[in-house]
């Protein structure tokens, strides 16, 4: 039997600054993902509890009720997303969960310009959940204020000041989804894949599982492993911008979610900087000419996920000024993973 070392911070030590930004970067390099507790002043239990209520209430709603808050209805990508929305995951045996997303609520930028695949705007929530949108408003925010601790403690660690990236965090491409994975008697096998094998998009993701079900893989051992669940923490995941960012010292983590055919809900955050941002390595890392955008990479992946979107460009009704296909990066030195 082999014992795993489960990488775990208190939140204090981030916030009380005894936690060094070597250690925690350390800690993604050999890992790429570590544990969040002693959250309770962040993120109060009870939050953690109406947010699973919450999730409860919509996703147990009528098909009718849920699909007037379809995804492909929104002009800024938020909203529900049914079963049959579903990505070009090669490993993905059936799928068998249901989400709804939102993103930083902020008002329509003045000139509407057709330009709304940048994702900005409001959420857009049902009615007849009550305090769906209190409750979903404040776990956005308190994951957003997580997650920019965690960044300036990188940019500490990777000499930088300390609020280098608070400038390009002002209309983030965060976004928040609640994730119900149905029960059901469709995937027996122990290696069948309900949400197939990929890298987060973004510079990492916070999340809240409320059941296991999550992998992760193992370079050293090239072995895939069950990420274990404790009661009101938060797990967090190095994404492909982190990656990026760090000349692939860093590297984004490799995951997947097996279906065990038991109802499960997971709460995903995933921390970004703003859409038209720019990002290069950084310069202890290594020189590049390479530049990213942000919001293109973004959007290029979600692209994969999404045919509604897929069908928004290639019909025209978003113009996008920029080539999709083109934002893959590459790290020097590295041979860039396909993501299947």
């Amino acid at each position: 039997m082999t014992i795993r070392t489960i990488p775990m911070f208190d939140y204090a030590e981030i916030l009380g600054r005894t936690l060094a930004p070597e250690t925690l970067l350390e800690t993604l390099r050999a890992y790429g993902y570590f544990y969040l507790s002693g959250l309770d002043a962040a993120v109060p239990p009870r939050l953690f509890k109406s947010l699973k209520e919450n999730a409860e209430t919509f996703f147990a709603s009528p098909m009718g009720a849920k699909l007037e808050y379809y995804i492909g209805h929104s002009s800024n990508h938020r909203g529900y997303v049914p079963t049959s929305e579903k990505g070009a995951y090669s490993d993905e045996t059936a799928r068998v969960y249901e989400a709804f997303d939102i993103g930083h609520d902020v008002a329509w930028p003045g000139a509407r310009d057709g330009r709304d695949y940048r994702l900005i705007g409001p959420n857009r929530y049902p009615t007849h959940v009550p305090g769906m949108a209190e409750t979903l408003e404040a776990y956005y925010a308190a994951n957003f204020r997580i997650g920019t601790q965690i960044l300036r403690l990188i940019a500490r660690g990777s000499r930088l000041a300390e609020d280098h990236f608070d400038r390009y965090t002002t209309r983030p491409a965060s976004q928040l989804r609640m994730i119900h994975y149905l029960p059901n008697d469709v995937v027996v096998g122990a290696d069948d894949v309900s949400m197939g094998a990929h890298t987060d998009y973004e510079l990492f993701t916070i999340i809240h599982q409320a059941s296991p079900g999550l992998a992760a893989f193992d370079r050293k051992t090239q072995t895939w492993g069950a990420m274990p669940v404790f009661k009101n923490t938060l797990l967090v995941l190095a994404g492909d911008m982190l990656e990026f960012l760090t000349g692939g010292v860093v590297r984004a983590l490799l995951h997947r979610v097996v279906s065990t055919g038991e109802e499960r809900y997971s709460f995903p955050f995933f921390m970004n900087l703003d859409f038209e941002t720019e990002v290069s390595i950084l310069p202890v890392y290594g020189k590049s000419e390479q530049r990213v955008v942000v919001g293109q990479h973004l959007l290029g992946r979600l692209c994969r996920d999404f045919p509604y979107l897929r069908a928004r460009i290639d019909e025209g009704r978003w113009r996008i000024d920029f080539d999709l296909q083109g934002q893959e990066f590459q790290i020097p030195g590295q041979e860039r993973r396909a993501q299947s």
